[in-house]
C-alpha cells in the first residue's frame, strides 16, 4: 500500500518510516522503491488475527487510502493520523 498500508494492515506492528534521503558524497546509495496500491473501492484495515484484546485495533478499515494519502501529504501531514481510531 502506499507506504502506511502495511502499517495499517499490521495493527501497528510494521512500522511506515517518514522517508529521508541522506546523501554521501564518498559512497554510492542503491534505493529500491516499492509501492502496491489497492483499488479505489479496496478496503484496507487491521488484519482480524492481529487485533485482540492485548493488541486492539489501532487504524479504521478505510477506502481510497491513494486519495487519503496524497491529500494529506499535500498538506504537509502524515496521512496515517488520519485512519488512527
Amino acid at each position: 500500500m502506499v507506504l502506511y498500508g502495511t502499517q495499517i494492515m499490521s495493527n501497528g506492528i510494521f512500522k511506515s518510516p517518514v522517508h529521508k534521503v541522506v546523501t554521501n558524497s564518498e559512497r554510492e546509495r542503491i534505493s529500491l522503491a516499492v509501492f502496491c496500491l489497492p483499488g479505489l473501492n479496496e478496503e484496507i484495515g487491521p488484519i482480524d488475527r492481529l487485533v485482540d484484546q492485548s493488541r486492539p485495533r489501532l487504524y479504521k478499515k478505510v477506502k481510497n487510502y491513494v486519495g487519503i494519502y496524497f491529500e494529506y501529504y499535500q498538506q504537509g501531514k502524515r496521512p496515517i493520523e488520519t485512519v488512527k481510531i
